[in-house]
């Protein structure tokens, strides 16, 4: 009865709440049990998508489009089955993840560490912030000649090329996020004694964070893109290596199983950094 009468009815032990809603009382799911649930549904949703395409992949090989320009999805998993047990494939995966690796970690570091700068010094920031948007302006892909002219054939010019995608990326998330940081509130924090590192932490830091992971995550599939983009133009081995070398020896089956292989390696990385991202961003689920 005390819990009617006050509108709603203790949560305990993850039992459903009583809610007056127009004059009634309603059952109330606990908010676990609807997380739970909304995300099975999504998971279930992501699966019948995935089967639907793998359905009508399978459907209209050799059908309404020639086999040889799309292969099929048993055919591509056989494949994926064998390539996978070669040594060479694994030299390939251990180059291309090798180059992804450093070329994300130096791009992203980077591009925090420069875009923090320049949002911290307005002035600077202003300075340079139309000369970094006119160099963003340049396809990087068409820097690839260059940069292999200067770090040659081998794995610096992959990584410089990526790590470049990935700087411009992460720095325009974090300058943005640094120039919407709520001025009055670091005032009002520091009239109340609060220290600089007060003010970073519990002003800055909440402001950058979101901007930040969001450059991140994304840099895995740009900085993925760089290093196929750099092995299609020069390289003897690597997944974009294997890819051309399918492409040109007329092998659809090889090439969607690099395909598959550089998709995973994408969201493996991305599930990583939002594991990291998750934890840093609890204070907003609280």
């Amino acid at each position: 009865m005390d819990a009617m009468s006050t509108g709603t009815g203790a949560d305990v032990g993850g039992q459903e709440q009583l809610t007056m809603r127009g004059g009634r009382a309603v059952r109330q799911k606990p908010k676990g049990r609807r997380r739970g649930r909304r995300a099975m549904l999504i998971a279930l949703g992501q699966l019948g998508v995935v089967l639907l395409i793998l359905g009508l992949w399978q459907l209209l090989s050799g059908r309404v489009i020639d086999y040889f320009l799309i292969s099929n999805p048993v055919d591509v998993v056989k494949k994926l089955v064998d390539v996978l047990g070669e040594s060479e494939m694994h030299r390939n995966i251990m180059a291309t993840g090798q180059e992804l690796v450093l070329g994300w970690a130096l791009g992203a570091s980077t591009g925090a560490v420069v875009g923090w700068a320049l949002g911290a010094v307005r002035i600077v920031g202003e300075i340079m912030e139309p000369i970094l948007n006119a160099i963003n302006g340049i396809p990087k892909v068409a820097l690839a000649p260059m940069f292999l002219l200067w770090f040659g054939l081998g794995i610096g010019s992959k990584i410089a090329i990526a790590s470049m995608i990935v700087f411009f990326l992460v720095f325009f998330n974090v300058y943005s996020g640094m120039r919407s940081v709520p001025q009055p509130l670091c005032e009002v924090a520091r009239a109340m004694g609060g220290s600089r590192m007060f003010v970073v932490r519990k002003v800055v830091l909440p402001s950058v964070s979101v901007p930040l992971f969001a450059g991140l995550k994304a840099g895995v599939s740009f900085a993925m893109i760089g290093v196929i983009a750099a092995e299609f133009i020069s390289a003897d081995e690597g997944l974009g290596y294997y890819s051309m070398t399918s492409t040109q020896q007329f092998d659809p089956s090889g090439l969607f199983a690099a395909l598959a292989i550089i998709v995973a390696m994408v969201v493996a990385g991305s599930s990583i950094i939002g594991v990291f991202e998750r934890r840093a961003l609890r204070w907003q689920r609280n």
